[in-house]
């Protein structure tokens, strides 16, 4: 078992690289991210047991050559195998990399899950594991099952009398006050759909990460998964407040809840529903506090329900109107037009646009698919019309994104 670290500035990459495959299958464990070079150096310092990263060359603080110029004197004995990631194909970059120990290259634009795993084999044959490496690394793996565990037995049901001593065992810090910020993935039976074979496992680790890259930017805390599509953090503050700690932990709890949805909606095309519950002074008090969070979450009305079903059954019929699903749904259109506006915070009109473009992405970044015949397959017959409403929506025209993921079809004279 080899032990990554995944570097790159950008977030929707580390989470496209962590979902590319079934990483312990393969017999690798992502054990951390970091942002830029200097991240990395530090997290290495910390966890000698990392063996490969991942090393974008462009970040902001520190590049990727920097810090392989600074690696051999942060870890001379054994330092990680490097395979370096750029968006460009600048071979006086990768030269340099190389001249510093990088062991191979890898250009984003076409990275899948073979070409990944090619790259760690070769940088996994270099290196020579001690099994007692792996067998901490295994351990690792153990503990953080079981603090995951413990973490949702605290949220779902009452605390033990011995909890204290369970979190220092397992080594869980929670700082005193928090609260449990709850989270919801809307739509789930359209997501386990988009998901097919891979099911909501691949799906909700991606959230569950893209949380936790969120989470240092407002305070500290615990991310904990309590089912597919639901998750709770436990979230303090970094430190004290000058004014009234409550307050200032509501606060900063709802900015870090808004945050997050708009990180994980932007990276998975979701959509996020997010509440604070109660402040907690103790640790036991975190059950009441997710309970006060589900209370308070808005959940959406029955037309609204009947109107999205409608919408994801029949998005593909260039005639489907609000005029339709308000008779789906049983109400008169104005009315669903005004319900559907106040509870979810999109027009009708924008929610189908919505549907529509992302499977219109799914369709172009997957299948060969010509232009036309993918706007054709989304509600949209005119090629015109669809590359307007896409470009809108993307910012880029169905072609270049097309292109962008590796399907640029020379034959396809659609926009």
């Amino acid at each position: 078992m080899h032990s990554v670290l995944l570097v790159d500035d950008e977030p929707f990459v580390r989470l496209s690289l962590a979902s590319l495959g079934p990483w312990a299958a393969f017999g690798f464990d992502v054990a951390a991210e970091a942002g830029n070079g200097e991240e990395a150096l530090e997290t290495l310092s910390r966890r000698p047991e990392i063996d490969i990263m991942l090393l974008d060359l462009s970040m902001p603080v520190m590049d990727g050559l920097e810090t392989l110029r600074r690696l051999p004197t942060l870890l001379p004995r054994r330092p990680p195998a490097t395979i370096v990631l750029s968006a460009h194909d600048d071979y006086p970059l990768v030269r340099q990399a190389f001249t510093l120990g990088a062991v191979d290259y890898l250009l984003k634009g076409e990275l899948d899950a073979t070409t990944l795993r090619a790259a760690l084999d070769k940088a996994a044959a270099g290196l020579d594991v001690p099994a007692d490496r792996t067998a901490a690394i295994l351990e690792r793996r153990h503990l953080d099952c079981l603090k995951a565990q413990v973490l949702r037995t605290l949220l779902l049901a009452p605390a033990s009398p011995d909890v204290e001593e369970t979190f220092r065992g397992l080594r869980i810090g929670i700082a005193l006050p928090f609260v449990v910020c709850g989270l919801w993935i809307e739509e789930l039976a359209r997501i386990t759909a988009r998901q097919g074979a891979e099911g909501l496992g691949p799906f909700t680790e991606m959230v569950a990460r893209a949380l936790h890259q969120v989470l240092p930017r407002w305070g500290l805390g615990e991310v904990v998964t309590l089912a597919p599509g639901q998750f709770a953090v436990l979230f303090a503050l970094r430190e004290p407040p000058p004014g009234p700690l409550l307050a200032a932990l509501h606060t900063t709890a709802r900015a870090f809840c808004a945050d997050a949805a708009g990180s994980v909606s932007q990276y998975l095309s979701v959509k996020v529903t997010t509440a604070v519950g109660s402040p907690c002074t103790q640790i036991q008090d975190a059950p009441e506090s997710l309970r006060a969070a589900r209370s308070v979450r808005t959940v959406e009305s029955r037309i609204v329900v009947l109107a999205k079903r409608a919408i994801h059954e029949r998005y593909a019929d260039p005639a489907f109107s609000l005029e339709i699903a308000s008779e789906c749904a049983g109400v008169s259109k104005n009315h669903l037009s005004f319900e559907f506006s106040r509870e979810t915070g999109e027009t009708f009109t924008e929610y189908l646009s919505r549907v529509r473009i992302d499977e219109a992405k799914r369709l172009l970044a997957t299948t060969s698919q010509r232009v036309t015949r993918v706007g054709e397959l989304v509600g949209y017959p005119n090629a015109e019309h669809f590359s307007r409403v896409f470009k809108k929506g993307v910012g880029v025209s169905p072609l270049q994104f097309k292109t962008g993921h590796g399907r640029d079809d020379p034959l396809d004279t659609g926009p």
